[in-house]
């Protein structure tokens, strides 16, 4: 099984799990709630924990595309190894600048952006994406985003643009040890924006957990190697960070924030219009303006009335 192939274990999962019998079904549902953890003990092991037979767990092994549990779990340390990659590690397994392949980094760098995009469009179906965006754009729904170290600057952007179109849209930000006053206000009708991309962050994942807890949808916008925090999501929305780089980037994660922004404006019509256009009114008397002291003499007269 290839690197693509492991990252999709878990949507093989989701998509799988209404065709399975009682006992696969427990054992996927089981092996979801603990990914990857769960495979990675012995199938005795798995089994005991999820309470169906060693057989039922190698059935469902099989079903999953290994043809011994000792492929199962080699491809998850595969997914173990690639989630923890640091950029440090990256640098040091950078090959020489003449070693390089054919093509300036910069060509290299807008392929596989290119190739991103499209596996994005690949990787997302249609119906979820609609759901997630009648979600965001629904007024009787509070929205609230969290986000990890890096994967916040997504965030910031993402509430900035929702907030053009609808309300009651609240950033997590801040301490972590302020972040449970945020619960208190959610329930059924609220929505949370997790973005957590590895390496994954604990707080991001427990707050989710929480807000799962509380009631709350949650969506999770994730990458290929998927966080923890889906866990606890609705809806799951993940894009590739991989680069020619030694970072992971959020280009395609920004794409794709931006793809439900603009489906949200076409779901809220005359009722996101209106509100934009009282936002630019309200911006007008903070429009920048001609400095003084950069209007010519015969400006500042005229402007004055003076002779």
């Amino acid at each position: 099984m290839t690197h693509s192939e492991t990252a999709d274990l878990v949507k093989r999962l989701r998509d799988e799990l209404p065709s399975l019998g009682a006992r696969e079904a427990r054992a996927a549902r089981h092996l979801m709630n603990n990914y990857p953890m769960a495979g990675l003990r012995t199938v005795a092991e798995f089994a005991h924990e999820s309470g169906v037979s060693t057989a039922t767990v190698l059935r469902l092994v099989k079903r999953l595309g290994f043809g011994v549990y000792a492929d199962f779990q080699a491809a998850l340390h595969q997914h173990i190894e690639q989630t923890l990659q640091s950029p440090l590690l990256r640098f040091e397994a950078q090959p020489e600048a003449e070693e390089s392949p054919s093509g300036s980094f910069l060509d290299r760098f807008v392929l596989t952006m290119e190739g991103h995009l499209k596996t994005l469009r690949q990787s997302i179906a249609q119906s979820e994406f609609d759901e997630v965006a009648a979600l965001l754009a629904n007024d009787r729904r509070d929205i609230h985003l969290v986000g990890g170290r890096y994967s916040f600057n997504l965030v910031r952007y993402f509430a900035d643009l929702l907030t053009a179109l609808r309300g009651r849209v609240t950033v997590i930000d801040g301490q972590t040890q302020t972040w449970p006053q945020n619960l208190l206000d959610m329930g059924k009708s609220s929505v949370l924006v997790a973005i957590d991309v590895r390496r994954y962050q604990q707080d991001v994942i427990e707050f989710a957990a929480a807000a799962a807890r509380r009631g709350a949808t949650v969506v999770l916008l994730t990458d290929n190697w998927q966080s923890p925090a889906a866990r606890s999501a609705r809806h799951v929305l993940r894009f590739p960070v991989s680069s020619p780089s030694i970072f992971d980037v959020l280009t395609v994660g920004l794409a794709l924030a931006e793809a439900l922004v603009g489906a949200v404006a076409i779901r809220r019509g005359d009722s996101g219009r209106k509100r934009m256009e009282m936002l630019e009114t309200l911006r007008t008397p903070f429009a920048p303006r001609e400095p003084e002291f950069n209007r010519s003499p015969q400006k500042r007269d005229e402007s004055t009335g003076a002779d």
